[in-house]
C-alpha cells in the first residue's frame, strides 16, 4: 500500500476513495456557483437513474425535474453559507428517463463545501433514504404528529380548537374540486389567527376566502371565528363581494383583536369562468394553468380590515378549463432574511412543479389535483428553515374541465341486477370524487332501494324493471331516485324482521322521500357530500393515499378456529342473492347450534336487509352470537342502524 500522503488527515486517499463508493447513504459533492457534480456515490448516482456525464455537469442541468421542489433554493442557500437539514422529505426524479417521476424519501443534511481559506467551495449533501419507515408508519396508521402530540399533550386539545372553527370538510362540487391545508407552525404550538372557507353560494358560485388576524393564542383563535362567521353570514345570505367585505371591515373595527387583520375573498363563477378578487392587505391569489405556468392576479392593495382604509377593489379575472386557483396566508412566503417577492417567486415555483410534473403510479402523492398542489407545496416551501415560523392555509380549486354527466339505469327487477347496480353506481360516485365513507353509505341506500323494488314491487301490466338515476348539483348534493312501475306487496305474516329497510335508508342518507304516483313507488334521496380539510400540528408528512380497494361481487366464507371459539368470516355482499347460501354455511359452521359463533363482517362490500334479517333471526335462535366489524368497516353503520349494535364485537376480541 502507498504510503499516506501527510495532507490527507483522514487517511490514504485511495482507500477513502474506496470506502466513499462503498458508502451506504447517498452523498453528492458540488463545486462552485453552477454547482458542477465532481462526486456522487454510486447509491445517489443509482438514485437519478444513473444519468451519462453526470460528473462534471451543472446539478441543474442534470436533474432538471428537481426544478419547483426547493432542492436548489437549499442548494444556493448552501452556497452563502447555510446549512439544511430535512426530515423524510419526498423527492420525485425522473429515474427511467420516462418522463414519470418516481418518489423517495430522504432525511438529508445540506452542508457548505468550505475551502482552507473558510470561503465556500461548493456544497456537500448527505443523504439516507427513509421511505421504507415512511410507509411502514403510514401502513400501520401511526404518524410522526401523533408522537409529537404524546410528548405535547396540549398539542391535540390545540388543535381540536383550530378544528372547531375552521370548516371540517369542502363540499364535493361537480365542476370544481377544492381542498384546503392548515398548518400550525412547527415553532410554537399555539392557536392561531389564519381561517379559509369554500361557500357555495345560492346563485350556484363559489366564494373562497381566506383570512389572517394578527397575533396567536386564544384570543386570535376567537377574533379568527368571528370573522369567518361574519363572512359565512354574509356569503349566505346573498350579499356581494364588495358588501361582504364591507361587512368585515366594519365588523373588525369594532374589536381590538380583530383589528389590523388581512382577508381575500374570491369568488367562482364555475360555468362562465370568471373569477371576482377582491383583497384587505393580503397576498394575491395564484393562478396555475394546464400548462403549469404560474402567474399572481393583480389585485389593487388596500389597508387591512378595521383600520378606516379606502374600500377594497374588485378584480375580474376569467380562468380557463383546467385551470387552479391557489389562496394561501401570508406564513407561506414569509421567511427571515428573504423578501416577499423572493417568497411568491418560490411559491409560484413550486405550484407549477406540483401541477406540471408527471409522477409515476405508484408515488403516493394525492391524486386529485388540488390535494397534490397543497401537498408538494406545504412540503416543499416548509424546507426553508426548517419549517414554518408562522400557521400557514393553502386553499386550492380546481376548475374541472366538464362536470360528470349524471348516471341513468334501468335494470330488470331481478336480484342479480344489484351487482350491475353497485359496480356503476360505484363507479359514477368515484368520478364525481365522493368519499369512501360517503360511497359506502349510499351504495347500501342506493342497494336497499333497489331491492324494495325488486322484492315488493309488481305490476302486470309493465316490464319487470326498475330505474335509478343520480346526479350531482351545484350545491353539492347527491340525489338518488330508484323508481318502480308497481305496487310494493304487503308484508308476508311470516316477514319477521321486515320493514328495516327504509329505516336504514333513512340513517344513511340526509333525507329520504316515499312519493308514490299513478304508476309505481319512487325513493328519492339526497346527500350532501364533503372532503376532510387537513389540519396539521407540526410539519407536513408525507402522505399515503390509499386507493378504493375493489368491491367484492362474489360471496366467499371461511372458517377459522381461534382460542376464544369458532369464526366464520365472510367476504363480499350479504343481499338477497348471498343469504340463503349464506345460511347453509353458518349452520355448517355452527355445527347444529353446539358452539357459539362469530360472524366477522369486516370484509362484507354490503349489507342489505336480507342479511340484516338473518342476523336477527340468528341472535334469536343460537345460544351466543357475536357479529365483529372493524372501525369503520362498510357494515359497521348499517349494523348500529338496525338494532344490532348489542352484537357488535371488534376481530380478535375475546368474549
Amino acid at each position: 500500500m502507498a504510503e499516506a500522503d501527510p495532507r490527507w488527515s483522514s487517511g490514504d486517499s485511495g482507500e477513502l476513495l474506496d470506502a466513499f463508493e462503498q458508502f451506504p447513504g447517498f452523498v453528492w459533492v458540488f463545486e462552485g456557483p453552477e454547482l458542477r457534480v465532481v462526486a456522487a456515490n454510486p447509491e445517489v448516482r443509482a438514485a437519478v437513474g444513473n444519468r451519462r456525464d453526470l460528473l462534471g455537469a451543472p446539478f441543474k442541468q442534470a436533474v432538471p425535474e428537481l426544478a419547483g421542489q426547493h432542492i436548489f433554493e437549499l442548494l444556493d442557500q448552501a452556497l452563502r453559507g447555510t446549512r439544511t437539514r430535512g426530515y423524510e422529505q419526498r423527492i420525485l426524479t425522473d429515474r427511467h428517463g420516462d418522463g414519470r417521476l418516481e418518489e423517495t424519501f430522504y432525511t438529508f443534511d445540506i452542508t457548505p463545501w468550505r475551502a482552507p481559506d473558510t470561503s465556500v467551495r461548493g456544497v456537500i449533501v448527505q443523504a439516507v433514504d427513509a421511505t421504507e419507515v415512511v410507509v411502514a408508519r403510514r401502513a400501520t396508521g401511526s404518524t410522526a404528529t401523533s408522537s409529537e402530540q404524546r410528548d405535547h399533550p396540549a398539542a391535540s386539545l390545540i388543535l381540536e380548537l383550530q378544528r372547531s372553527l375552521l370548516p371540517y370538510t369542502l363540499p364535493v362540487l361537480p365542476r370544481v374540486q377544492v381542498a384546503a391545508h392548515y398548518l400550525v407552525a412547527d415553532s410554537d404550538l399555539v392557536a392561531g389567527g389564519d381561517w379559509f372557507d369554500v361557500v357555495t353560494l345560492p346563485d350556484d358560485r363559489i366564494a373562497l376566502a381566506v383570512g389572517d388576524v394578527v397575533g396567536r393564542g386564544a384570543a386570535a383563535a376567537a377574533a379568527m371565528g368571528q370573522l369567518r362567521a361574519v363572512a359565512l353570514q354574509a356569503l349566505l345570505s346573498g350579499s356581494s363581494l364588495p358588501s361582504t367585505l364591507a361587512a368585515l371591515d366594519d365588523f373588525a373595527g369594532h374589536t381590538t383583536a380583530t383589528r389590523a387583520a388581512t382577508t381575500c375573498i374570491a369568488v367562482l363563477d364555475p360555468v362562465a369562468g370568471t373569477l371576482e378578487v377582491a383583497s384587505y392587505a393580503h397576498p394575491p391569489p395564484l393562478l396555475i394553468d394546464t400548462a403549469g405556468v404560474a402567474t399572481y392576479v393583480p389585485v389593487l392593495p388596500t389597508g387591512p380590515l378595521g383600520t378606516f382604509s379606502h374600500a377594497a377593489t374588485v378584480q375580474t379575472t376569467t380562468l380557463r378549463a383546467g385551470d387552479v386557483v391557489l389562496l394561501y396566508t401570508d406564513g407561506l412566503i414569509e421567511r427571515p432574511h428573504r423578501s416577499l417577492d423572493d417568497g411568491a417567486r418560490a411559491l409560484a415555483a413550486a405550484a407549477s412543479a406540483a401541477r406540471h410534473d408527471t409522477l409515476h403510479e405508484n408515488t403516493t402523492v394525492p391524486d386529485r389535483l388540488p390535494d397534490r398542489i397543497c401537498t408538494l407545496v406545504a412540503e416543499r416551501l416548509g424546507l426553508a428553515d426548517g419549517g414554518y415560523r408562522d400557521d400557514i392555509t393553502i386553499l386550492a380549486a380546481h376548475l374541472l374541465p366538464a362536470p360528470v354527466p349524471p348516471l341513468r339505469l334501468t335494470l330488470p327487477s331481478d336480484p342479480t341486477a344489484l351487482r350491475t347496480l353497485r359496480r356503476q353506481a360505484t363507479d359514477w360516485l368515484a368520478a364525481i370524487d365522493a368519499g369512501a365513507h360517503e360511497t359506502s353509505d349510499l351504495i347500501h341506500a342506493l342497494g336497499e332501494a333497489a331491492g324494495n323494488a325488486i322484492e315488493h314491487a309488481h305490476s302486470p301490466d309493465t316490464p319487470a324493471t326498475f330505474s335509478v338515476d343520480a346526479t350531482l348539483d351545484e350545491q353539492g348534493v347527491v340525489h338518488l331516485c330508484c323508481a318502480d312501475r308497481g305496487r310494493w306487496r304487503p308484508p308476508a305474516p311470516d316477514a319477521g324482521a321486515r320493514g328495516r329497510g327504509l329505516a336504514m335508508i333513512r340513517g344513511l342518507v340526509d333525507q329520504l322521500d316515499v312519493v308514490r304516483t299513478d304508476v309505481g313507488t319512487d325513493l328519492r334521496m339526497r346527500r350532501r357530500l364533503g372532503k376532510p380539510t387537513v389540519v396539521t400540528g407540526t410539519a407536513p408528512r408525507p402522505t399515503i393515499t390509499h386507493q378504493r380497494a375493489p368491491m367484492a361481487e362474489e360471496m366467499s366464507t371461511r372458517v377459522v378456529d381461534t382460542p376464544h371459539g369458532r369464526t366464520l368470516e365472510v367476504y363480499g355482499p350479504m343481499d338477497m342473492v348471498t343469504t340463503g347460501r349464506l345460511h347453509a354455511e353458518i349452520l355448517r359452521a355452527n355445527r347444529g347450534g353446539s358452539l357459539s359463533l362469530t360472524i366477522d363482517v369486516t370484509a362484507v362490500s354490503h349489507l342489505g336487509s336480507s342479511g340484516v334479517r338473518l342476523l336477527h333471526g340468528l341472535a334469536a335462535d343460537l345460544e351466543e352470537l357475536r357479529v365483529a366489524v372493524a372501525p369503520g368497516a362498510p357494515a359497521e353503520a348499517v349494523l348500529i342502524l338496525t338494532g344490532l349494535t348489542d352484537l357488535i364485537t371488534r376481530p380478535d376480541a375475546p368474549s
